[in-house]
């Protein structure tokens, strides 16, 4: 196979499974000026067509995987390769292969076995003819260009007629736009000049005035005809704000670049200063030469005022707030500190210079997490809402030292907000006042759990000694008052009736001694909450004539002894409340679990209260109430019931 190919040497492509039908196709090909490139298999074969782009494809129709026919039908459908000739190689000579390979685009067969001198003919005839194709297309390339230049020619011919006769007439049109436009843009100008609430003077290259406006005319107290043609240093009085808009003027015009000052006169009255701001812009023509210049003044006297009026209001502020005691801090829509006034040097012991422009967690000691005093502070400007703030942090001595921040959203002229400000007041007294009287009240409760724990320790002794001791002694006496009636009482009548008398007399005693003992500590207690409950419900039915019902959960409820006893003196509370006050004849009493609480809750239908009555002075029932429940680590709540009566609930952590 020849390794040299020269500029116009054919390439051929050969792909065939078989090494020596390569082998005869390559032998009989070598040396002749072609270029040789094979394939042995189908894949190989696409990819070196489309990176070769052969002349001409030697393909073999026989091949395992994909066949020749596949092979030809891809190549067909490729873009690259369409119009590359296939011959196919086969051994087949079969009619309908043929037919089949000339459908897939193949141009021609080799019958195996190959004669040299076929395979010589076919190759150099398609080759030929591949060579003659390429040639012709040229050829009609080439015309096709030739006529196309043709074309443009007289294309372009014609244009330049046709753009000479239209510039003619552009001319003449455009002559008659500018015209128009000027006459238009003159209109425009006047009507925008006379209409406009701002000073507006023109001037000439000689700095003379071509045309004033009402506003301007009404300003200066003279009229366009008095005025037009003179230059600004030539009105009088000459001021020397006048002098400064003569030199400026001339400059514009000698430059051609704008510029702005600002003129300070005084009104006509002469009764208040006016402040304009004077822009000149220059006119240009097309070649951008100067030819006049334009002044436009606006008043911004108001603004002026308003700029000195908060110059002057910021001026009291910093007095007001740098000799404040409290701390007062400004922050901007990021939280930095914008202004920082010298009490919250004095107070946090942080210099001004450090925290100044700095946000709060660069130079935070507060023991709040910087974090949520951020949040917070945004929330004040996003919402509007003030917020009042705790930050405490400890003094240089060791000390807790506690702050009051009130913050508030600060806002602009428009309304909207700009930051925050925020004043802190000095609390610590306060608070180390407020975490006195709540250590007193610790102690207090502490105290009030000593002393109920002491009293029912008492109650439980009394009413242990009452039951033991003189419930004994009264059982002795009776034993003995009944032995006296045994020994005497046949011989002797009025001494048995004594003895009756005695003997129901005891048995009286004996009954309060035991009532007495239960109202101490009822024994039932020992039983647990629900069992006391019961009793108690049953008590109070039979001594008051008002109807008691106790509804019970489900499931157990478990307290410890000193528990049940605290809710047991709460229910019984609340029960003597409704005999004294409510008017009731009925009263429900129900317990239940919920989410890790135990509810008591106490009803009746009776005529309800006055809440206003709950923290009177003397309301010492509702005081104990309370004070146990606290014992608990519950809460307490009365109040009104919706049918009417009062409804009292309590609720304690289920341990």
């Amino acid at each position: 196979m020849s390794n040299e190919t020269l500029p116009d040497t054919p390439t051929i492509l050969i792909i065939d499974d078989t090494p020596a039908n390569l082998g005869v196709v390559v032998e009989t090909l070598d040396g002749r000026s072609y270029r040789l490139v094979v394939a042995q298999d189908g894949e190989e074969g696409l990819q070196r067509a489309v990176f070769v782009q052969p002349d001409l494809i030697l393909l073999d129709v026989m091949m395992p995987g994909m066949d020749g026919f596949e092979v030809c039908r891809r190549l067909k459908h490729n873009a690259d390769t369409a119009d590359i000739p296939v011959i196919f190689m086969t051994a087949l000579a079969e009619t309908e292969h043929k037919i089949t390979g000339f459908k897939v685009g193949g141009v021609d067969y080799i019958t195996k076995p190959m004669q040299i001198e076929e395979v010589i003919a076919r190759v150099g005839t398609h080759l030929n003819l591949r060579s003659m194709q390429r040639q012709l297309q040229a050829q009609n390339m080439q015309l096709q260009r030739h006529q196309a230049e043709l074309e443009q020619q007289v294309r372009h011919r014609t244009a330049e007629l046709r753009t000479s006769n239209r510039l003619l007439h552009e001319e003449i049109d455009e002559r008659k736009r500018i015209e128009e436009a000027l006459a238009l843009r003159e209109r425009k100008f006047r009507t925008l000049a006379e209409n406009a609430p701002d000073n507006i003077a023109r001037y000439d290259c000689d700095a003379r005035i071509r045309y004033i406006n009402p506003v301007m005319e009404r300003t200066l107290g003279r009229s366009m005809k008095e005025l037009a043609g003179k230059r600004p240093d030539e009105l009088r009085p000459l001021s020397e704000g006048m002098q400064h808009y003569q030199r400026v003027l001339e400059r514009v015009i000698a430059t051609g670049e704008s510029a702005e000052f600002e003129l300070i006169g005084e009104s006509i009255g002469g009764d208040r200063t006016l402040y304009d701001l004077i822009r000149f812009a220059p006119e240009l023509d097309d070649c951008g030469r100067v030819i006049g210049v334009i002044a436009i003044g606006r008043d911004y006297t108001e603004q002026k005022r308003l700029e000195q009026e908060l110059v002057c209001r910021e001026r009291e502020f910093r007095t007001l707030a740098e000799n404040s005691p409290d701390v007062i801090v400004r922050y901007d829509r990021d939280c930095r500190h914008i202004y920082i006034n010298p009490a919250y040097e004095h107070q946090t012991g942080i210099p001004l210079e450090t925290a100044w422009n700095k946000t709060p967690n660069e130079v935070w000691k507060a023991l709040m997490p910087c974090e949520e005093f951020i949040t917070r502070l945004k929330r004040v400007m996003e919402s509007g809402e003030p917020d009042r703030i705790l930050l405490e942090w400890h003094g240089r001595d060791g000390s807790l030292v506690s702050h009051d921040m009130h913050a508030v959203a600060e806002y602009d002229e428009e309304r909207q907000v700009i930051g925050a400000l925020a004043i802190g007041h000095n609390i610590t007294e306060l608070k180390a006042t407020e975490r006195r009287l709540e250590e007193s009240r610790t102690q207090l409760r502490s105290l009030t759990v000593k002393r109920e724990e002491a009293r029912e320790e008492e109650r439980k002794r009394i009413a242990r000694e009452i039951h033991d001791e003189l419930g004994q002694l009264l059982n002795v006496l009776r034993l003995n008052v009944t032995t006296l009636d045994f020994r005497f009482g046949d011989a002797n009548s009025d001494l048995r009736d004594k003895t009756h008398k005695m003997v129901g007399t005891i048995d009286q005693a004996i009954l309060m001694v035991r009532s007495l003992a239960t109202r101490l500590r009822p024994a039932v207690l020992s039983s647990g909450i629900v069992y006391a409950l019961d009793w108690l419900v049953q008590e109070y039915a039979e001594n008051t004539g008002i109807v008691g019902k106790l509804h019970l959960p489900a499931e157990d409820i478990s307290l410890d002894e000193d528990r049940a006893m605290l809710v047991f003196r709460i229910v019984q509370e609340s029960l003597t409340n409704v005999l004294r006050h409510s008017g009731a004849h009925r009263v429900d009493i129900t317990l239940r679990s919920v989410a890790g609480t135990y509810e008591v809750e106490i009803q009746d239908n009776g005529q309800g209260f006055d809440p206003g009555n709950i923290d009177r002075p003397n309301a010492f029932g509702i005081v104990g109430m309370r004070e146990r429940a606290l014992i608990l680590k519950g809460t307490l709540d009365i109040a009104n019931a919706k049918g009417g009566g009062t409804v009292l609930k309590l609720g304690i952590p289920i341990e």
